[in-house]
C-alpha cells in the first residue's frame, strides 16, 4: 500500500519539493571511465557518465524517485552495454570481464544488487519505463519494496550518454525528483547534472578549433 501511494505521489505533478524538512538529499557523483570500458566498447570515448546518489537523514528509507531525461538531452544516446545490461544493478563479478558494463544505464534500490527495484513505469506519460534508449530516452518511476536504507551516499540510479556539451544540465522537478519513506509525498527536486571534465587535450583541440573557426570568419 505504501508503494502505491507513493507511486502515485510522483504522477502528481503538482507535488511541491520539501527540501529543508526533507530527510533524504540527493546529489550527482561523476563515474570516470576507465580505458578498460574504452577498450570494451568504444562509443564510451566520448561518454559522460554518472550516478544519482541519495543520503537518508533522521531515520528515513529509500521511497521512490523518478527521471525523465528525454527532453534535456536532445536525443543524444544512452549507453546500455549489449550482452549483460539490463535496467537495475548489473552484478560487479562480471566487471572484470566485461568491464564496459560497470557503465551501462540503470535504476536501483539503496541496496545495489541486493535488492532490485520495482519499476512500475515511466515518470511522465504512461506506458513501459525507458531506461536509456538509442535516442536519448531515459523516462522512468522507480522505488524500493521494502523501503531501503543505508549509511553515506548511496547509489540509486547510473546513466552514462554521449556528451557533446560540458555545462551542467538542470533539471526541472518535473523531469526528476526522489521521496523519502518519512515524506513519501513530498517530492525533492535534484540539483543539476554536473559536467564532464575533458581530458586537457581537449581544451586544446577545442582552443584550435575556435581559432581556426576566427581566421575563416575574416
Amino acid at each position: 500500500m505504501q508503494m502505491s501511494k507513493s507511486l502515485l505521489a510522483l504522477a502528481v505533478t503538482g507535488a511541491c519539493a520539501s527540501a529543508a524538512s526533507a530527510a533524504i538529499i540527493p546529489s550527482w557523483r561523476v563515474n570516470t571511465i576507465t580505458p578498460a570500458a574504452i577498450a570494451a566498447s568504444p562509443s564510451l570515448a566520448n561518454a559522460h557518465s554518472v550516478s544519482l546518489m541519495v543520503e537518508l537523514t533522521g531515520g528515513s528509507l529509500f521511497n521512490v524517485a523518478g527521471l525523465d531525461l528525454g527532453p534535456l538531452l536532445f536525443g543524444l544516446p544512452i549507453y546500455n552495454q549489449a550482452t549483460f545490461g539490463s535496467d537495475t544493478t548489473p552484478n560487479p563479478a562480471l566487471f572484470p570481464i566485461f568491464p564496459d558494463l560497470e557503465f551501462d544505464s540503470y535504476v536501483a534500490t539503496t541496496l545495489g544488487i541486493a535488492q532490485a527495484p520495482a519499476v512500475p513505469g515511466k515518470l511522465n506519460g504512461t506506458g513501459a519505463a525507458q531506461v536509456g534508449t538509442a535516442s536519448g530516452e531515459f523516462n522512468v518511476a522507480w522505488g524500493a519494496t521494502p523501503n531501503t536504507g543505508g549509511s553515506g551516499p548511496r547509489e540509486i540510479a547510473r546513466i552514462t550518454f554521449s556528451d557533446w556539451f560540458i555545462h551542467s544540465l538542470s533539471i526541472p522537478l518535473t523531469n526528476g525528483l526522489v521521496a523519502d519513506s518519512l515524506n513519501p509525498n513530498a517530492n525533492v527536486a535534484l540539483p543539476p547534472i554536473p559536467p564532464r571534465i575533458p581530458e586537457p587535450g581537449s581544451f586544446a583541440l577545442l582552443g584550435a578549433a575556435l581559432i581556426l573557426k576566427r581566421r575563416v570568419g575574416r
